[in-house]
């Protein structure tokens, strides 16, 4: 397949407002400009599928609200969140109070832009009353606002990196037009956003403020944050926030991308074990913070050092109990083995592990006995917090004064808010903020136009195979349980949260309780062409077919065999005269097979499908994690997901929503097959009653086979109006194997109704018995089957949701007996 991007038309001459940025400050402020009636051009130097910038590795935005929400709970005013900020260091007290004011309705705005955020009530988030939690974190939080700038009319295009802006722009006296040169090209815009993020890529900049470190410090962002144009801002006049060199960081393991890694890559473990350097010796005490804010504490710790390298040090207990992380511990049986595999100095560490410790060391420790465990970490920033000072309406301060038509917004100016310090989800509701503040006052200084739609970019083509299902399924969940964003999306992944050491059967359960929407792959930071390039549906489903053990040519070359025996047997065995003769009336059927053969062949082939099914479905069962409870609310919550297909009512593609398409068709395939069997067991009732088929067209065997058969038909029909370039080729030769099945079994039935009273009806008779034969026997081996293994799934899953609710339950009845305090929401980050 051609996989050559399209060649892009120029770019305009002219345009209203000009946003250099695709990041969740500069999509807010195009979305509200373009609202707002101007023209919106957004150039970003980020290919399509990094736009978003650091937005894409977030999952909570802190918001101001003083009631209750379906996505935050108890109140958080907004003089609350002010108070906040200045506790922390707020640049400038003024901003601080937009900031919090302007948070009042953010989630509402993001909610109207098509953003998901996800309930509390579904009990999947740690609690939090200063934070909502984003559906599929930042990267659907990105295609949600990329779709709706271009349902807008906003032009946005990737790779197109501005390095110089205009001179004008800080000339106080100058308030008309800004014409920004890129390569040949000239655009003239009325007004200007900066919104292209801060400093954390850009090595050279780092090796200024931090020297040598510079080497060991990871980008946990976007490797486009490189702040050109707002380096050049600063050389132009405009008032500078914050500290050269400063940021946020956490420790973060090496071993990890050392770009674009996000939260996956920070390492644990510092409280429950010691740290030494490289010359093996210890240099903090790990046990004096053990919140969550130690992760920033410890690259604090380490920045500051002349080698910013450190290495956790953990017995076998403290290391069973490490959270999933992207690398899993370096492990040795002896401290001189552990020192030559970490690269610290062998005399040192030895020297180190003999008690007391020096210094002394809070708190207690599991014992440091073999085989060790070693984590290695170094300092990782997310945004760094110099940059810009803004005033109120967003505009860039210069030293005496402020730019009439440059604004900014985002990390380029959160230093002028933060200071130094930081506060939870506070990086995100500056970017969105400042982002609408800018995008309206920069559209007041643009004529207002009429803007067309703009046409959304293609869905990425991701067809890679998966060698081995279970290693591959294994790697990915880590990751995944690693990250957390996904947790609201669907049933799998709260389920893989409880399943930290993912064994073969964990990872088997996981499998079946997907329901293959596709919403965590578009959702997903880390998917292709990242460099861990997560395709979790693609993973699940190798998996699956692995657990079916669908022998696919057998299963054909099977399938195909019962089609064609039972038609030559009939010519073989029976007079070509009888075959061929009309046969009409009652019991017309048994005249060319009889009803014993008919049905003890029948009965026989469908008991042997069921009892293998059955046991296979029994042991899957066994395999599972442990005993679950499961009661009546669960056992009919389960089926309650089964028949209504639940996980797929709710999913989405980089577009936004993806419709209700596939749900409606595997409603129809699902609806018509259960329809086809209720037939047959009217039929054997009738039959038991003294009436032979064939039956009349009003009878309920009838009746109830021709809706089923036309029902199957349509929800194929469906299925294959909608391509699916996302499948794997072993996926698709699946898929057309069962799709073709369901399409003889349904087709036969009916052309049989339709010609039974021709001398066609002994053939086609024979045919559909063979289908129903053909279908049957692959069914305990094939993906017909997958409906039992996602029942038992979903009720296994519906029973750990209830255990899990009645565990928050008892939490949040012990809360509510304490006064309101900090926010306690250790999963913010």
């Amino acid at each position: 397949m051609d996989q050559t991007p399209a060649p892009q038309p120029p770019l305009p001459a002219s345009v209203g407002v000009l946003v250099i940025g695709a990041g969740l400050a500069g999509l807010c402020a195009a979305i509200e400009a373009a609202r707002a009636g101007a023209s919106v051009l957004v150039l970003d130097a980020a290919p399509p599928a990094r736009l978003g910038g650091n937005a894409r590795h977030g999952r909570n935005i802190r918001v101001a609200s003083d009631i209750e929400t379906p996505f935050q709970r108890d109140s958080y005013p907004a003089e609350e969140f002010e108070r906040d900020l200045l506790r922390v260091g707020a640049g400038d007290p003024d901003l601080a109070r937009v900031l919090a004011e302007g948070s009042r309705d953010l989630a509402d705005w993001l909610l109207a832009q098509g953003v998901r955020l996800e309930p509390w009530a579904e009990g999947n988030l740690p609690y939090s009353r200063r934070t909502v939690f984003l559906r599929g974190g930042g990267q659907a939080l990105t295609n949600a606002l990329l779709s709706r700038a271009r349902r807008l009319g906003v032009e946005i295009r990737a790779g197109i990196a501005v390095d110089q802006l205009p001179p004008e722009a800080f000339d106080p006296a100058h308030d008309g037009p800004l014409t920004v040169v890129i390569g040949a090209h000239r655009i003239t815009a009325q007004a200007l956003v900066l919104a292209s993020g801060g400093l954390g890529a850009n090595r050279d900049w780092l090796a200024k403020t931090h020297g040598p470190r510079a080497d060991h410090i990871a980008n946990r962002g976007t490797p486009e944050q490189l702040g050109g144009p707002l380096l050049q801002a600063l050389a132009e006049g405009a008032q500078a926030a914050g500290l050269p060199g400063d940021g946020h960081v956490v420790a973060v393991d090496p071993r990890a991308p050392f770009h674009d890694a996000g939260i996956v890559s920070r390492v644990d473990g510092m409280q429950h074990g010691i740290v030494v350097g490289a010359d093996g010796r210890r240099f903090a005490d790990e046990g004096a913070v053990r919140g969550p804010e130690r992760h920033s504490v410890w690259a604090r710790k380490l920045l500051v050092r002349p080698d910013p390298r450190a290495w956790i040090i953990l017995g076998p207990e403290a290391a069973g109990r490490l959270p999933p992380m992207a690398c899993p511990p370096l492990c040795a049986e002896s401290p001189e083995a552990l020192a030559a595999l970490c690269g610290i100095d062998p005399a040192g560490l030895a020297e180190t592990l003999i008690p007391p410790l020096d210094p002394p060391r809070t708190g207690a420790m599991a014992p440091l006995v073999a085989p060790f465990h070693a984590l290695p970490m170094i300092p990782g920033i997310g945004f760094t917090r110099y940059g810009l000072v803004v005033d109120a309406t967003a505009r860039v301060r210069l030293n005496d004064a402020v730019a009439p038509r440059l604004f900014a917004a985002g990390t380029n100016m959160c230093g002028a808010i933060l200071g130094q310090g930081y506060l939870s989800g506070a990086g995100l509701t500056i970017a969105a903020v400042f982002g609408r503040i800018a995008g309206r006052a920069a559209a007041r200084l643009a004529p207002k136009v009429r803007s067309l739609p703009q046409p959304l970019p293609p869905r990425p083509v991701v067809i890679d195979p998966v060698p081995d299902p279970f290693a591959e399924a294994k790697r990915a969940l880590n990751l995944c349980n690693s990250c957390g964003f996904c947790t609201g999306l669907c049933a799998v992944f709260p389920a893989a949260q409880g399943r930290p050491d993912l064994t073969r059967g964990d990872l088997r359960h996981l499998a079946h309780l997907c329901h293959d929407c596709r919403s965590c792959l578009h959702d997903c930071q880390y998917a292709a062409p990242h460099a861990f390039g997560i395709n979790m549906p693609a993973t699940l489903s190798a998996l699956r077919r692995s657990d079916y053990r669908e022998p696919l040519r057998p299963a054909q070359a099977l399938f195909a065999l019962c089609c064609l025996v039972p038609p030559l047997l009939l010519l073989t065995l029976q007079p070509l005269e009888r075959v061929f003769a009309s046969h009409t009336g009652p019991g017309a059927f048994y005249a060319l097979i009889p009803h014993p053969l008919m049905a003890g062949a029948t009965g026989a082939v469908m008991g042997l499908a069921a009892l293998g099914l059955a046991l296979r479905l029994a042991l899957f069962w066994r395999a599972g994690r442990g005993p679950v409870r499961v009661d009546f609310p669960a056992l009919r919550a389960g089926i309650v997901d089964a028949l209504t297909l639940r996980n797929l009512a709710d999913c989405e593609d980089r577009a936004g929503p993806a419709g209700r398409l596939r749900r409606i068709a595997h409603h129809l395939l699902a609806g018509g097959f259960g329809l086809t069997f209720l037939a047959t067991v009217a039929g054997f009732v009738l039959h038991k009653l003294g009436q032979p088929a064939p039956y009349p067209l009003l009878s309920a065997p009838v009746i109830l086979g021709t809706l089923g058969g036309v029902a199957m038909l349509a929800g194929l029909a469906l299925m294959s109006l909608r391509p699916d370039p996302l499948k794997t080729p072993a996926m698709a030769r699946s898929d057309r194997f069962l799709r073709g099945q369901l399409a003889l079994l349904a087709g036969t039935g009916l052309a049989l109704l339709a010609l039974r009273d021709t001398p066609a009806m002994g053939l086609l008779l024979a045919l559909h018995l063979g289908t129903v034969a053909g279908a049957v026997l692959c069914l305990p081996f094939g993906k017909l089957s997958h409906g039992g293994w996602r029942l038992i799934s979903l009720i296994r899953a519906a029973a750990e949701a209830r255990a899990r609710q009645r565990d928050r339950a008892r939490l949040d009845r012990a809360r509510s007996k304490t006064a309101s305090g900090p926010d306690r929401a250790g999963g913010e980050r």
